[in-house]
């Protein structure tokens, strides 16, 4: 009897988009987290009191910056929780990791190039624009390749722009608190870091790097998302606003009015942009919105006055406020229906695609809502 041997093929192994990006958001933060722990790590030990000092006031600066990134920057609702922390993540170390390396390797460059003099007023300028904003921006992009449904819009790609930016800005923050101890001469150490901390997060924090990186950030949203434009014009925009945001950051660095005038001035003018550039995206967000709210409502998967309400959370709190004992069944119920809009909201996706949504959205429904008066808004 002829026995055979049986050679079992490995199968490949699948590889996607979302693991890369995940892994590399994942990688890249540790290794960033490690070049900052190896350069600022013997710092803290040293001046354990400025290092207290720069975490308290950081602690409630990403309180203030995670209230108003979720409450105001992005339309109708906040991105998930997951988005946001990861954002944060690579803005705080990965990003700053990064930069911390290349910015040494730039500066040295530019200090043999230009000489010490013109080096000192504008390697800043010419470092950090280019280097900085284009690992921040690689972080929104990874957030696309992670999950599709985190970047879907110009509006996604603004708010999670805006948290890369400002993780990287609280991290920064950190490490100039501490930098400014060995450029006292360590005489005041807790002061020298509340000077520092004082004047980049209440004097040009308005304008500063989370500014910049909503606006780059914009742009990969609109590159990734299902708009129906063609593919050269999401590239020159998201380009566009790519170098508009470096823009930004060359005039905040830049030696260019100068004294206490240009420390106000410049972080305000790059706020003007943000709000420009903020209100743009705002209005393309609200007006598909409205599209696809109307649809839903004409094929009869949503009520007027649902619909109504949906799009503001102040009107979707009265509303649920008027269901009394069933108002968690109604929530679930509203969140099903934020997530079948917010599904449609990619003017490229076939309306079809939504189904499931609008399926869930039947099933919740009947179970939920009771005869009632619809409230005046």
């Amino acid at each position: 009897m002829t026995v055979y041997n049986h050679v079992v093929m490995p199968r490949p192994v699948a590889v996607s988009a979302r693991t890369v990006g995940f892994w590399t958001l994942i990688g890249l933060s540790a290794f960033g987290l490690w070049t900052l722990n190896k350069n600022f790590l013997p710092v803290v030990l040293a001046f354990p009191g400025s290092a207290v000092l720069d975490l308290v006031v950081l602690a409630f600066s990403l309180a203030v910056a995670l209230w108003a990134a979720r409450r105001f920057l992005r339309p109708v609702q906040a991105p998930p929780w997951t988005g946001t922390w990861l954002a944060l993540m690579w803005g705080a170390f990965a990003a700053c990791g990064i930069a911390l390396l290349l910015n040494g390797l730039l500066l040295t460059a530019w200090t043999e190039a230009l000489g010490l003099q013109t080096a000192a007023e504008w390697a800043a300028a010419l470092t950090a624009p280019v280097n900085e904003e284009l690992v921040k921006t690689a972080g929104v992009l990874l957030l696309a390749c992670v999950s599709t449904r985190l970047v879907r819009s110009a509006a996604d790609g603004f708010v999670y722009g805006a948290l890369v930016g400002f993780g990287f800005q609280l991290m920064e923050n950190f490490t100039y608190g501490l930098n400014a101890i060995g450029m006292s001469g360590g005489v005041d150490p807790v002061g020298a870091t509340g000077q520092v901390l004082w004047i980049r997060i209440l004097l040009t924090g308005i304008g500063s790097h989370w500014a910049m990186s909503a606006v780059a950030g914009a742009g990969i949203g609109y590159l990734v998302s299902a708009s129906g434009r063609t593919l050269p014009r999401r590239m020159w925009v998201a380009v566009g606003c790519l170098a508009l945001a470096m823009g930004m950051h060359w005039l905040f660095d830049s030696p260019l009015f100068g004294g206490i005038a240009g420390a106000i001035g410049k972080p305000l003018v790059n706020f003007v942009v943000l709000v420009i550039v903020y209100l743009v995206v705002r209005r393309r967000f609200r007006t598909r919105w409205a599209e696809v709210s109307a649809e839903e409502v004409q094929a009869g998967n949503l009520a007027p006055i649902e619909a109504e309400t949906l799009s503001r959370r102040r009107s979707r709190r009265r509303f649920l406020r008027s269901f009394g004992p069933v108002r968690v069944a109604q929530e679930r119920l509203q969140q099903l229906e934020l997530d079948l809009l917010e599904e449609r909201v990619p003017e490229g996706v076939e309306p079809a695609a939504a189904q499931p949504w609008r399926d869930a959205v039947a099933a919740a429904r009947q179970g939920t809502l009771v005869d009632r008066t619809p409230p005046v808004l």
